[in-house]
Formats: C-alpha cells, sequence, structure tokens
C-alpha cells in the first residue's frame, strides 16, 4: 500500500482543523462568556480535550487498515454501523457548511464588501473541488505548503505586537463566576479539540511510520502546540486591545494586526497578514468533504470511479449553495453556535465515538 502522508502532516492537518474553529468561533465565545479571564477557559478545554484526543488514537489504534468508517461497522454490525456513519457524515458536512459560512463571511466583511456571497463561495469552491479530487496525499501536500506560510505569517505578526503588550489589561483576574469559565472552557472543548475527530477518517496504516509509538508521540506533541498557537492568539488579542476593544470587533484577531509595526518598515499589513486564516478555513472545508466523500465510499463501497467522481460535484454544489443560505444573518448564526452546536459536537464526535470504544471493548471481552 502507498503511504499517502507522514506523520507530521497528522499534525498539520489538525492545525488547520483546530485553527478554523477558533477564528469567528471559539475565540469569540471565549471572550464574551468569561470575558479576560478566558485565558482559564482556554486551558481548561485543552485539558479536557485530552480525554478524546487519547480516545481517537485508541481508535485508530484498534485496526489500523480501518478508517472510523470500517470500525463502525465492525462494532455495530453492518445495518446499525451504516446508520451511525450516515449520521456522523451528515454532521460532517453540516460543519463543513459552517465553516464555509465563517469563511464567506470573514471575506465579505474584511476583504470584499459588495461582492455576492455566492460569487465568493465559488471562487473557494474551485480550488477545494480540485484538492479534494486530488484525495488524501494532494491534501496533505497542499496543507504542508500552506502551513509554513501560515508560520511565518505568525511569526511576523507577533514580532510586530510584542512591543504592546499591556499586562494591565488583563486585571482584574478570575472576577468572572466559576461556572463561567467552566463554559468558556466546554466551548472551546467542543470547537477546538473534537474538531480532531475527523483524523479518524485516515487509517493509520496509511501513515507512513518506522515507529507506531513516534507517530502517538508526534500528534500528542502537536496537540500542544497548536493550542500554544491559540492561546497565543487570544493572550495578544486581550493583552493588545485589552477587553472592552475585543468584545467589540466581530473578528479581534484580525483587526488586532491593524497594529502590526516592525520597527517603522512593515505597517498596515493586516490583509496579507490574515492570510493564513484563509489557509485554516481552506485546508478545514476541504478536509471536512474528504471525510464526507470519503466516508460515503466506504460505508457503501462505491468501487465505480465516475460515481464517485459524481458525489463530490453533488457534495461541493450543496455546500457551496447552502454556505450562503444557512443563517439569515450573523446574530442568528452567532445564537445557534453559541446555544445548540456545541452540544451537537459533543454528540457526534465525543459520545458516539464512546460508544464504539465500548462496543470493541465488549468484542474483545471473551
Amino acid at each position: 500500500m502507498e503511504r499517502k502522508l507522514n506523520k507530521e502532516q497528522v499534525s498539520i492537518l489538525s492545525y488547520f482543523l483546530i485553527r478554523s474553529c477558533f477564528m469567528g468561533l471559539a475565540m469569540e465565545m471565549l471572550v464574551q462568556i468569561s470575558k479576560q479571564d478566558s485565558i482559564f477557559g482556554l486551558i481548561l478545554g485543552v485539558i479536557m480535550g485530552i480525554i478524546p484526543f487519547l480516545l481517537y488514537q485508541y481508535l485508530m489504534d484498534y485496526r489500523p487498515d480501518f478508517s472510523i468508517i470500517e470500525l463502525n461497522m465492525h462494532a455495530f454490525g453492518k445495518k446499525v454501523g451504516k446508520i451511525i456513519n450516515l449520521l456522523l457524515i451528515g454532521f460532517v458536512f453540516l460543519l463543513g457548511v459552517i465553516v464555509f459560512w465563517n469563511l464567506i463571511i470573514f471575506i465579505s466583511s474584511q476583504y470584499l464588501y459588495q461582492t455576492p456571497p455566492l460569487f465568493i463561495a465559488i471562487m473557494f469552491i474551485i480550488p477545494i473541488f480540485y484538492l479534494l479530487i486530488r484525495r488524501l496525499k494532494g491534501i496533505s501536500r497542499v496543507a504542508t505548503i500552506l502551513f509554513f506560510f501560515a508560520i511565518l505569517l505568525y511569526f511576523i505578526s507577533i514580532l510586530g505586537l510584542m512591543g504592546q503588550v499591556h499586562w494591565y489589561n488583563f486585571r482584574p483576574l478570575l472576577v468572572n463566576s466559576t461556572s463561567s469559565i467552566i463554559n468558556s472552557g466546554f466551548h472551546y472543548f467542543a470547537y477546538c479539540t473534537l474538531i480532531l475527530f475527523l483524523i479518524t477518517i485516515i487509517p493509520k496504516n496509511e501513515i507512513a511510520t518506522t515507529n507506531q509509538m513516534k507517530l502517538k508521540k508526534s500528534w500528542r506533541i502537536g496537540y500542544f502546540l497548536i493550542h500554544l498557537f491559540t492561546f497565543s492568539a487570544l493572550f495578544f488579542t486581550i493583552a493588545v486591545f485589552g477587553i472592552k476593544m475585543t468584545l467589540i470587533y466581530q473578528y479581534p484577531e484580525y483587526h488586532i494586526l491593524k497594529r502590526v509595526n516592525i520597527i517603522g518598515i512593515l505597517e498596515r499589513i493586516e490583509s496579507t497578514l490574515a492570510f493564513r486564516w484563509i489557509f485554516d478555513f481552506f485546508i478545514s472545508i476541504t478536509f471536512c468533504l474528504y471525510f464526507v466523500t470519503e466516508g460515503l465510499k466506504r460505508t457503501f463501497q462505491i468501487k465505480n470511479n465516475k460515481l464517485f467522481l459524481g458525489i463530490q460535484v453533488l457534495v461541493c454544489i450543496l455546500i457551496t449553495y447552502l454556505s450562503t443560505k444557512i443563517f439569515s444573518n450573523n446574530t442568528e448564526g452567532f445564537t445557534f453556535l453559541t446555544n445548540v452546536f456545541p452540544a451537537f459536537l459533543v454528540i457526534f464526535f465525543f459520545l458516539i465515538p464512546c460508544l464504539t470504544y465500548f462496543q470493541l471493548k465488549r468484542k474483545r471481552t471473551p
């Protein structure tokens, strides 16, 4: 079997998945719920996420030749397994629609003010479709290239903001209730750790590594490093802006880049520095669609290449249309994503994998 990606690329894909759900979603919820104490909510969310993260590793280890799709059918039987798979695929598609909607809102509000949302969606779905038909190898290669550009832009941003950090912007600390911090931690847990469930669509034996323990170690190190990136984004936003200004902006992570100033040479480059968020959305949407199409292919054992291509085309058309229609306005969208969607993330990306885990344990018990 040809190996499609290496262990480092697993962490790179994880980086884009987490980052795409942080900007415009998890970060705004953190600061809205627990204000300057959102730093503690983020740390709590990372700790809570260790349990599902280890669960996903166990599921990938159980049968290295199985993705989560085959594993569900193995655990529950073909009929029940197919039903569970279809529910998971449908929910991942919904997640992809929401990430695509977030991308469109970001582009239309910060770059293309008078451009119709549908046109923006079409502009992005064309390269996404091309990458989708290149399958996992193509997605991982492009993700690796974009990752290095994103890291470069990240360090330029940090360098330009370090001199503007004001520690008093975090004072007073711990003024919010414990329940607020726990609530914000739950939202971060739901959006920025459970999203890693999508990686289980990749059978472990398709990841090139000389030692399976090295893969585990690499992904675990990657897990904490990725959350260090999200922590730094939250930290610098509050430290530079203060909590009141952070709460005013829809995308404070973008607006803070207007403050980047490197020895008077690089100024007003926020539009360029923010490309890394576009990279996050782009790879995340592509991987969601990969999960959907690959999930359908494995569930129904589709061998016909033309039929599979038709499914890919249909999925891309549907997400393009629905991403512009899913919410009538930003307020409605933010209310749904704050109050309702986290519960669905827990059900589909934690409770269902837990059921799979216990069913597998039961099957192994003599």
